[in-house]
């Protein structure tokens, strides 16, 4: 999707894919309801299917009572020919594990997951090495949110925000 000519360039989120520390390190800076403006004002929308407005979503799981909180990446791919996780994955993972970092900031998680398809068992060697050089970063800006990879083998419910 990076290099899709279906967008505009203005319509990334993510420019350069080596700027996930500064965006990072700037976004903890702020006050998570700054930021749930600010992805409001985007009209950031998510990636499975419906269409759903990002900066909803994280406002509705920021306001949820809860002790303890997730968040969940659904690499599941379980949309009809489509491979758009496994190429995300594969070819910027870190732009994954920042926006999930940022979400748990503002919504108050501290763990996260990403369920990966099994077929993708492939990539989860490359993927455990970015996110323990990305934990490590983590630490080093006192950002406390870890990622675990589950592998799955296709079911669409573990990406749900209720699940």
């Amino acid at each position: 999707m990076a290099n899709s000519y279906l967008l505009k360039r203005a319509d990334f989120i993510f420019r350069n894919e080596n700027d996930w520390e500064k965006i990072l390190s700037n976004s903890i800076k702020k006050k998570p309801a700054d930021l749930i403006n600010e992805l409001i004002s985007s009209e950031l929308k998510g990636r499975g299917g419906a269409g759903f407005p990002t900066g909803l979503k994280w406002k509705l799981a920021a306001e949820a009572k809860s002790d303890v909180k997730y968040i969940i990446c659904n690499a599941d791919e379980g949309e009809p020919g489509t491979f758009k996780d496994r190429e995300i994955l594969s070819k910027v993972p870190y732009k994954v594990l920042t926006a999930m970092a940022v979400c748990g900031f503002i919504t108050g998680a501290k763990k996260g997951y990403i369920y990966l398809r099994g077929e993708y068992k492939f990539l989860e060697e490359e993927l455990k090495k970015a996110i323990d050089e990305f934990e490590y970063y983590c630490k080093e800006i006192k950002l406390d949110f870890k990622i675990e990879i589950f592998m799955g083998s296709g079911a669409y419910i573990c990406g749900e925000e209720t699940a």
